[in-house]
């Protein structure tokens, strides 16, 4: 199979439950050839959401990876979020990818890589990403809002843990799984990070993973 590594741009999109398809719609118009929408749910710190129980909302997330065409996707959702804000109302972060495995024409040669963004950004903001067993996510954001976290988003999804990566990372194999993204302000990670390390879950072998990335932009959609 003649596949090229080259690199490219992640979008995630957090918008309202039921709407992520007509997002990708909007994506797919401006240049998108796909991407991945999952349920999740936001969970915020915000003392009037909690007081109305709206402060835990069911949301679709969009997984959209983009090529050279990234630039004209993202301007074309944030026009057709501004146009239809209650429809298409959201956040989304913009990732750079290193690199990504793409089919090449057999005619092509082997050449520089192509797809990168015109330009690359620095949001000052990065994205903290916690996998863990089934029923701590809410443990891992309560401790991360002591340490000034806002809010985050919860994904529910499985292991596909093998013998092989029990001998490899030293887990045990739990099936259901909790994904937790929190977008954080640079100077706020270290601090979110030690008071995620504090979890208990998280001490117990298998108890879970954390990693980090930079955010190139973060996108208020409607706005």
């Amino acid at each position: 199979m003649n596949l090229a590594s080259i690199p490219g741009t992640l979008l995630i999109s957090m918008v309202g439950r039921h709407k992520g398809e007509r997002f990708m719609a909007a994506a797919k118009a401006a240049g998108a050839r796909g991407g991945t929408i999952a349920c999740g749910r936001a969970v915020t710190d915000s003392k009037i959401l909690q007081a109305l129980f709206l402060a835990d909302v069911r949301q679709d997330i969009v997984f959209t990876l983009m090529r050279d065409e990234a630039d004209a996707v993202i301007s074309a959702v944030r026009a057709a979020c501004r146009e239809q804000p209650r429809k298409l109302g959201g956040i989304a972060l913009v990732l750079d990818v290193s690199g990504m495995l793409v089919r090449r024409p057999q005619s092509a040669a082997a050449g520089p890589a192509e797809g990168a963004r015109s330009k690359t950004m620095e949001s000052g903001y990065t994205l903290l990403t916690v996998i863990v067993s089934n029923g701590y996510a809410d443990d891992v954001m309560a401790k991360a809002r002591q340490a000034g976290a806002r809010g985050g988003t919860i994904l529910t999804g499985r292991g596909t843990a093998s013998e092989e990566d029990v001998k490899f990372f030293g887990i045990t194999l739990v099936p259901e799984k909790e994904l937790l993204m929190i977008v954080a302000e640079k100077a706020m990670a270290a601090p979110i990070l030690e008071a995620i390390r504090t979890v208990p879950a998280l001490a117990e072998p298998g108890g879970g993973i954390v990693y980090s990335m930079n955010v190139e932009e973060v996108i208020l959609l409607g706005q």
